[in-house]
């Protein structure tokens, strides 16, 4: 009976990279830890086998493009339920719980795990795929998961990609490091405080002679094709 409960909660975990080492440290941190055996491809695939035997849930913490591969070439046949972290990746066969986070390189809180919400996909309930896990979740219908991920990656790469080339102009004009963090920083602030109300600036006042002047400002820079998008599609 023993041997029967530790299967019950035994969990493969497929992988080496940051999500992975993530989830691992994520589980210990929990009331009552998982029994988490691990594998990636630089061991023994016999190996594999044998924990698939010995787990009843596979958690596949792999880069998208390798994820139905994988399953295809290793999971198929067994009747582990299997989980993947993708939040663009969709196959019936599958399980998605997408953590809705930009994790960084080194492991995080306990308390920055427990705010961390999740996105699932081909299940209703995060703690029959994440056992212990008491995190909030959202359930995202198969149709809308391309939506879904597009809108992740919106909010949570084009803000940096407009910092990255922003912050060049300004180390250009000597502007402080700083200073500039300061700005974003607040300016992040007020959007979490008021959302749509935080907005300032000549696109908000519909002031064309100031856009007009900052759009010649800009030529020479990528930043004048995306400034004009951003009033084509905001300042009609």
């Amino acid at each position: 009976m023993n041997a029967l409960n530790d299967r019950l909660h035994s969990i493969l975990l497929i992988g080496s990279g940051r999500l992975a080492k993530h989830l691992f440290y994520w589980n210990s941190l929990l009331e009552k830890p998982n029994q988490i055996l691990t594998w990636d491809r630089s061991q023994d695939p016999h190996l594999l086998n044998k924990f698939l035997n010995q787990t009843t849930v596979v958690w596949l913490a792999i880069s998208d493009a390798a994820i139905v591969p994988f399953f295809e070439k290793y999971l198929v046949g067994h009747d582990n339920r299997v989980v993947h972290f993708s939040g663009a990746l969709h196959d019936p066969r599958l399980i998605s719980a997408h953590p809705m986070m930009s994790f960084p390189s080194e492991l995080m809180s306990e308390s920055a795990y427990a705010e961390i919400s999740f996105g699932i996909t081909g299940a209703s309930d995060l703690a029959a795929i994440l056992p212990g896990f008491k995190n909030s979740f959202f359930v995202i219908s198969a149709e809308n998961k391309a939506l879904y991920h597009s809108l992740c990656v919106v909010a949570g790469n084009f803000p940096q990609l407009l910092w990255v080339e922003t912050e060049k102009k300004f180390s250009e004009l000597q502007v402080p490091e700083k200073a500039f963090r300061t700005y974003i920083t607040q300016v992040l602030n007020n959007y979490l405080a008021l959302k749509k109300k935080s907005l300032t600036g000549p696109l908000i006042r519909k002031d064309v002679a100031t856009v007009e002047k900052n759009q010649a400002a800009l030529s020479g820079s990528k930043l004048k094709s995306i400034y004009h998008a951003f009033v084509k599609e905001f300042m009609p």
